[in-house]
């Protein structure tokens, strides 16, 4: 086979250089992506409060019915809306009957010795008999949208009783995404004769993303 000519060499040469320019833009190109990419996320929030948005005071619920005579777990959740993520600041709880004596009435998730006045003790609430008005549970709860518990194991409903040794609120700091779920679980740690429900209050506040709400 013939040797190349200076022609062909040439030529040659002049093809591989072109295709080393081409592989050099488009690295630059990139570089260029990846330096964007560096610095948008080093722009983009790290905090709750530098997530932009108007704040808006939100409660959010979850009931969750027990059963006279249960010991059987029950569970309840919410969906955030997609008009922006909802920080928690504070969790409750309470419980309420739903059937036999008292029914309607609210008290803590848990029992402590907090007994109602028979009517003997003349205070007004004659025909109301000695006998405990709340109730206890194992309490779970969770972030569905990230798989993630707030706990290791069920912790007691005496956390929400400051009769109790608990506290009234639990003062938290979370952040529920759009269209998360959050969720509860309550396990009564005794059977009560009487049904009633369990209402777990989240409080906090929406930051609200819309166009029209920036802050």
């Amino acid at each position: 086979m013939a040797d190349p000519t200076a022609e062909q060499k040439i030529a040659a040469l002049y093809l591989q250089g072109r295709k080393d320019r081409q592989a050099l833009a488009a690295m630059a190109k990139q570089m260029s992506e990846m330096r964007s990419l560096l610095e948008a996320s080093g722009d983009s929030p790290k905090y709750i409060e530098n997530l932009p948005g108007k704040r808006v005071p939100y409660m959010a619920g979850i009931s969750i019915v027990i059963d006279a005579n249960s010991t059987t777990r029950a569970e309840g959740t919410f969906t955030v809306s997609r008009d922006g993520p909802f920080v928690i600041t504070a969790i409750q709880m309470s419980w309420q009957r739903t059937s036999g004596a008292y029914t309607g009435w609210w008290g803590p998730a848990t029992t402590f010795d907090a007994r109602i006045a028979p009517a003997s003790q003349q205070l007004g609430l004659g025909g109301i008999f000695d006998q405990i008005m709340v109730h206890s549970f194992d309490c779970e709860i969770a972030d569905k949208g990230s798989d993630r518990n707030w706990q290791n194991i069920a912790f007691a409903s005496t956390l929400f009783s400051p009769q109790a040794g608990g506290i009234y609120g639990l003062p938290v700091s979370y952040l529920l995404d759009t269209n998360s779920v959050a969720e509860v679980k309550v396990t009564p740690t005794a059977a009560q004769a009487v049904s009633g429900k369990v209402l777990v209050e989240f409080l906090g506040y929406k930051i609200v993303q819309g166009s029209t709400y920036q802050a």
